[in-house]
């Protein structure tokens, strides 16, 4: 019982892992936004590798787990699981490892794989969203450009050793003939491998902005008139503008394209310069 206990146990921390995963993509982004041209080490970037391994630290150590934005100084190995991932074997007192390798024959213990995340990003399906896609298109002649593939995929695959009292259940090695590689792969002659799988889908917002200079360029390619602002036309208007009566078509009148952005309340501003923004 104890041994079927730590299998649901597992299957839910399996869970976590994948909505960790799918979840992290609302707070990071995969890569520099469309219409950026700035400095990426201002934007919140942490591409899907950095984010697959931090779940063996930040879920599967359990009550154990270091919530951490620094990469850690030492590689994860199987001693920092968490609780449920240890169990007894019947008749022996050593604790035993849950979770079986992928890669089993692996000589180095720091090299055996757990775990195989993986994070899928596409278009988001339906009719609805292609329209949308296709009207966010015609917007980049404004040279508009945001992320359209905000369609996440997270999986997260693991599996489980099988416990001694499962292995002899059928003792006809005809029917059931020994694993001939067992020694090689460091497993008992009829070990098994219970196989774990969760899958998260999200839709998240691919309308991400990279600083102020960055949402005034965003927004501005939103507006029509932006196509007007540009100096073949101002030079004209400077001139027509010297008309007594046509004075307010001057460029420092008649701003095509104009988007201001709105002051920041000072409640939100940080307590010095290095925290908060002017606007």
């Amino acid at each position: 019982m104890p041994y079927f206990t730590k299998i649901i146990e597992t299957k839910h921390y399996s869970d976590m892992s994948s909505r960790y995963i799918a979840w992290e993509r609302t707070a990071w982004l995969e890569q520099e936004p469309g219409n950026w041209s700035g400095d990426d080490s201002i934007l919140a970037i942490k591409d899907s590798n950095t984010v697959h391994g931090e779940v063996k630290r930040r879920i599967l150590q359990g009550h154990n787990s270091i919530i951490s934005s620094e990469e850690p100084s030492e590689e994860w190995s199987s001693d920092d699981a968490a609780v449920f991932l240890k169990f007894n074997q019947s008749s022996q007192f050593e604790k035993e490892f849950l979770l079986a390798a992928f890669n089993p024959t692996e000589e180095n213990e720091e090299q055996l794989n757990y775990f195989q995340p993986n994070t899928d990003n596409r278009s988001v399906p339906g009719s609805v969203s292609s329209l949308l896609t296709a009207a966010l298109s015609v917007l980049e002649v404004g040279n508009f450009d945001v992320e359209t593939k905000g369609y996440y995929k997270a999986t997260y695959k693991t599996q489980l050793t099988s416990h001694k009292l499962l292995e002899f259940i059928n003792e006809d090695n005809e029917a059931d003939p020994a694993n001939e590689n067992a020694d090689e792969e460091n497993k008992r002659s009829h070990q098994f491998e219970i196989p774990l799988e969760s899958t998260t889908y999200i839709v998240a917002n691919g309308w991400n902005v990279g600083g102020e200079s960055h949402n005034e360029k965003r927004v501005k390619s939103l507006v029509p008139s932006n196509l007007l602002d540009n100096g073949f036309i101002d030079f004209i208007r400077n001139g027509i503008s010297a008309i007594p009566i046509a004075k307010k078509l001057s460029p420092d009148s008649l701003k095509f394209g104009h988007v201001e952005l709105g002051e920041l309340p000072d409640s939100r501003k940080g307590e010095s310069s290095t925290q908060g923004n002017e606007k």
